[in-house]
C-alpha cells in the first residue's frame, strides 16, 4: 500500500513548531507590561463544553496560568533576602477581586464549590511518624494524621479536578505549627507538575473518583490498577460534632513545603504568617459527621502511620468560597544550595533571621 504524501511529508520534515501557549496568553516578562495589557479571559461556562476548540482553549489558559503563577515562586525561593511572597509578589491586597453576593449564588445554582471527606487520625507509630520529618522540622505537641480527598468543581469539567491529600502536623522553625504534606494523588499533569514544583509530592493517578449519596460519600484513587487510597464516609453520631466543626478543612491553607532550588530546597509555609490577618472565607453548602474508613495501599511507605483500613470520626463537607484572601507564601528555612553570589561551601540550614529573633 502507498504511503500517505501528507504524513511522509510531515513526518520528513526538519521544520516543526509546538505551540502549548496562545499568543495572545503569553503575557511580557517583568517590566515589559504595557498599560492596556488585559487580564486572562476567564474560564467561564463557554470552556468546557466539549467543543474542541473551546476545549483546547481552556488547556491552552490553565497552562499559561501556570506558568505565570509559577515564575514569581521561583524567583521569591531563589533569592536569599526574601522571607514573604505575598500574592505573587503584588503586595497585600492586590489583585485580590471579591465576588459579588450575585456572583456566588450563580455559582452555587451551577453546582459549583469543592466537597470532600475529612478526618484526622491518632498515629499507629510515632518513629515511622518522625522519620517523615526533615530538619528542621520537628514533632509537634500532638502528633497527628490528616486524610482527605477533595472534589473541586471550577464551573466546567476542563478545570475540574480531584486531589488527595495525607498530611501530618509538624513543628516549624518559627515555633508555629503548620501540616507537611506526605502524599497527594490528583489526576492530570498540570496539577502535579505545579505541586512538585512546591514540594508537594504529588503524583498522576489512574483515576481518581468522588460519590455522594444522600448519607454517605466514596472517594477513590487507583494507581496501577490498585486501590492505593480511598476514603468511605457513613453519616452517623460522633463523639464531639463541635471539634469536627473546628477542624474546617484539616489543614486549612496551612501547610508548609519544600521548594527545588539548584543544591537544595527551601521550606515554605503556604498560608497566614506572623502579623498577617488576611484570609479568604467560604460558606458551607453540606456538612454532614459521621465515620471515616481511610484505606492506604500496605506497600505505601507512610501506611504504618494509621491502623490498617482505620475507621474514625469525620465529616462530608461541601463549601465555596465567599471572600478571597491574600495568598501568602512564608519562607521558614534553606536546606542546601547557595545564595546567589556566594562563594564558598553551602550552608547545611539558614533560618531567616526574623524567626530567629521572633522566637526569642
Amino acid at each position: 500500500m502507498a504511503a500517505n504524501p501528507e504524513y511522509t511529508e510531515q513526518v520528513q520534515s526538519n521544520n516543526i513548531t509546538n505551540r502549548s501557549i496562545a499568543e495572545d496568553l503569553v503575557l511580557p516578562p517583568p517590566g515589559k507590561e504595557t498599560t492596556n495589557q488585559t487580564n486572562h479571559p476567564s474560564d467561564g461556562q463557554e470552556l468546557g463544553k466539549g467543543d474542541k476548540e473551546a476545549d483546547q482553549r481552556a488547556i491552552q489558559l490553565k497552562l499559561s496560568r501556570s506558568r505565570v503563577n509559577m515564575d514569581p515562586r521561583d524567583t521569591f525561593v531563589n533569592d536569599p533576602s526574601a522571607t514573604w511572597l505575598i500574592n505573587n509578589g503584588q503586595g497585600l491586597g492586590a489583585g485580590v477581586e471579591q465576588p459579588t453576593a450575585e456572583e456566588i449564588e450563580e455559582l452555587i445554582q451551577r453546582g459549583c464549590g469543592t466537597q470532600g471527606i475529612f478526618t484526622v487520625i491518632e498515629p499507629a507509630d510515632l518513629d515511622l511518624y518522625r522519620s517523615l520529618l526533615p530538619a528542621p522540622l520537628q514533632m509537634p505537641e500532638h502528633p497527628i494524621v490528616g486524610a482527605t480527598l477533595l472534589d473541586m468543581n471550577q464551573g466546567n469539567p476542563v478545570n475540574r479536578f480531584q486531589e488527595g491529600r495525607l498530611t501530618i502536623k509538624c513543628l516549624c522553625p518559627d515555633g508555629l505549627e503548620s501540616w507537611l504534606v506526605i502524599s497527594t494523588p490528583v489526576p492530570f499533569n498540570i496539577q502535579c507538575r505545579e505541586g512538585v514544583v512546591w514540594g508537594w509530592p504529588k503524583y498522576v493517578a489512574d483515576q481518581i473518583s468522588f460519590s455522594r449519596e444522600e448519607n454517605s460519600a466514596r472517594a477513590e484513587v487507583l494507581y496501577q490498577g490498585d486501590e492505593r487510597y480511598s476514603l468511605d464516609f457513613t453519616a452517623g453520631p460522633v463523639k464531639d460534632e463541635a471539634a469536627l466543626k473546628a477542624l474546617g478543612k484539616v489543614e486549612g491553607g496551612n501547610t508548609v513545603s519544600w521548594y527545588w532550588i539548584q543544591g537544595g530546597s527551601v521550606l515554605v509555609r503556604t498560608g497566614r504568617g506572623p502579623g498577617f490577618e488576611s484570609g479568604s472565607a467560604s460558606r458551607t453548602l453540606d456538612w454532614q459527621a459521621g465515620q471515616v474508613k481511610v484505606h492506604i495501599r500496605p506497600s505505601d511507605p507512610w501506611a504504618g502511620l494509621i491502623p490498617e483500613d482505620s475507621v474514625t470520626d469525620g465529616f462530608y463537607q461541601k463549601f465555596i468560597g465567599v471572600r478571597r484572601g491574600d495568598t501568602i507564601l512564608t519562607k521558614l528555612a534553606t536546606v542546601g544550595g547557595r545564595p546567589v553570589g556566594e562563594r564558598g561551601p553551602a550552608y547545611s540550614i539558614r533560618i531567616p533571621k526574623y524567626f530567629q529573633n521572633s522566637s526569642n
